[in-house]
């Protein structure tokens, strides 16, 4: 038979009023034998304060003590008591051999803030966000904290705003011990020329021909005079960064071809 999940009680917030209005306060939680099990011994716990846990880990070992006289002999199975969500043990709740009553309280837990998340999975938990978004419904309270994008390649990975801070944070020291500024370049008109209309007339020497989907128009491509040369030169000086007002797709295409991603 199947252990049926801990419960979830009430607990406190650990985070201001500030954290609100950019992401879920830090909650953490208790995590309750539900009310209508039988009361348990607690034999071994699987965890300590700081273990890292997820939705479904196991919290500890425990035998059921039956209610009725003369069951005592048929031993019930050890029960495994599980968690039913993700983050950090903050306080075990009981002592080795001591009886849990049901609902009471085996541990607390500090909930996973889902800093970071890659296509609706928290990168530290796990947890699929998409199915607490369904399960909660309209609910006003943010799931996570994750709400920057920070790779412009990469659209579905967010970062929390503390994230995106140490990562601003990092990439200024990088660029301090480098001794480089960072200059931001511009695609269309600067580096590159693209137009839907092609001169049959003229050399397709150094142009790039191309279609950003199906029944899209035919673009044409070529480098602006001495852009190779500018390039050379201008990125032992700086670190390069190229913005376009295209399409992401558009600005991906133009990256890949060849010899631009060798440069840009």
């Amino acid at each position: 038979m199947e252990d049926p999940p801990a419960d979830s009680g009430g607990g406190g917030g650990g985070g201001g009023g500030s954290a609100a209005a950019e992401g879920p306060a830090v909650q953490v939680a208790n995590i309750c034998w539900p009310t209508g099990a039988l009361p348990l011994r607690l034999l071994e716990w699987k965890v300590k304060p700081g273990s890292l846990v997820n939705v479904d880990s196991v919290l500890a070992l425990c035998a059921p003590i039956p209610q009725e006289k003369g069951t005592e002999a048929a031993r019930l199975p050890e029960r495994k008591v599980k968690s039913n969500r993700a983050g950090v043990v903050k306080e075990l709740c009981c002592q080795l051999g001591q009886v849990i009553p049901p609902g009471g309280v085996i541990v607390r837990i500090e909930e996973c803030s889902h800093p970071i998340v890659m296509k609706g999975l928290c990168a530290e938990c796990g947890q699929d966000l998409t199915q607490l978004q369904s399960t909660n419904g309209n609910q006003q309270t943010p799931i996570s904290t994750a709400t920057v994008s920070m790779v412009h390649s990469v659209p579905e990975l967010m970062v929390s705003s503390e994230q995106a801070e140490q990562l601003g944070r990092e990439d200024q020291q990088r660029l301090h011990r480098n001794k480089k500024l960072v200059l931001m370049v511009d695609l269309d008109q600067t580096l590159i020329h693209t137009t839907e209309q092609h001169c049959q007339r003229m050399s397709n020497k150094g142009i790039f021909h191309f279609q950003l989907g199906r029944g899209e128009p035919m673009l044409h491509t070529r480098l602006r005079p001495h852009c190779k040369e500018f390039l050379e030169k201008i990125a032992k000086l700086y670190e390069l960064h190229v913005f376009t007002f295209g399409s992401r797709l558009y600005a991906h295409t133009i990256a890949g071809k060849e010899p631009l991603f060798y440069i840009l």
